[in-house]
């Protein structure tokens, strides 16, 4: 254990970490799988992104933080068929919370969360942990939220909540790990009641995952996907598929228009960012 953890129920703090996820990781390995078990913290040293993408960032200027999630309902473990759906729960909960504190936000599919210019300020990545306890696979989610680069983001992509609601409102990293944790321990455990018995994987038309469908500022766009076989797809998002896919809707040159479901790549919005959600 780092000599300055610093627990609290469910969430360890420490000053510095290689990676978040990692570190969840291993202390789920030793201490067990406990459903909204979380490490944080500020200084994380090697994070990582999408496909292997290495995350980073000077020391404050962002927080990092990885959440256990292996929801029940009245005893019983969600289907594994559900559990592609909670980093987009997760990601919608996090639009939420940074917009209840004044930031402006959407999520564009499968992870990123926006700004309104479209300019990222949270990305979130799911690994699933495996237990040997016999409840079946679960989820750890990581989140990365930029705080304050100030004025000096790593890649002009990128936006921080000082930039929308300034310095002096930001919070206490800390105390957002905190805040950010119950969120999404809250949702995914609103998600899991919503498909309890449910064994087959749930599309974007369940009540379940209104709160998605509300943050999610891909639908009915025109969009770009590059496909992780190195394809590329173009047409308009039309919704969620079972398990959180995207259906985009294109034309073929041998089919005419036709539905493709797309579960992993790179999504672009084309034709600029428009702000969905509050």
């Amino acid at each position: 254990m780092h000599p300055d953890d610093a627990p609290t129920p469910d969430l360890t703090w420490l000053d510095s970490a290689g990676s978040t996820q990692d570190e969840l990781l291993a202390r789920l390995d030793r201490e067990g799988h406990r459903h909204g078990a979380a490490v944080a913290t500020a200084d994380q040293r090697a994070g990582r992104g999408r496909h292997s993408r290495v995350w980073s960032a000077a020391p404050g200027a962002a927080l990092a933080l990885s959440v256990y999630l292996r929801p029940e309902s009245g005893g019983v473990p969600v289907s594994p068929a559900h559990l592609s759906w909670l980093s987009l729960v997760a990601s919608a909960t996090v639009a939420e919370r940074l917009a209840a504190r004044g930031v402006l936000t959407h999520v564009k599919w499968p992870n990123d969360v926006l700004a309104t210019d479209g300019r990222k300020l949270c990305g979130v990545l799911a690994t699933v942990a495996l237990s040997s306890d016999g409840k079946g696979p679960g989820v750890v989610v990581g989140m990365g939220v930029n705080l304050d680069h100030r004025g000096a983001a790593p890649v002009d992509t990128a936006s921080d909540l000082a930039e929308w609601i300034g310095a002096d409102a930001v919070p206490a990293p800390r105390d957002l790990a905190v805040e950010l944790r119950d969120a999404v321990v809250a949702a995914v455990d609103r998600f899991a009641a919503g498909v309890a018995g449910q064994t087959a994987a749930v599309d974007g038309r369940h009540p379940a995952v209104a709160a998605v469908a509300d943050r999610l500022s891909t639908l009915g766009r025109a969009v770009r996907a590059e496909l992780p076989g190195g394809g590329v797809l173009e047409g308009t998002a039309v919704g969620l598929g079972p398990g959180g896919t995207l259906r985009v809707k294109h034309v073929t040159p041998d089919r005419g228009t036709i539905e493709t479901e797309v579960s992993a790549g790179d999504v672009a919005h084309l034709r600029g960012d428009v702000h969905r959600g509050a």
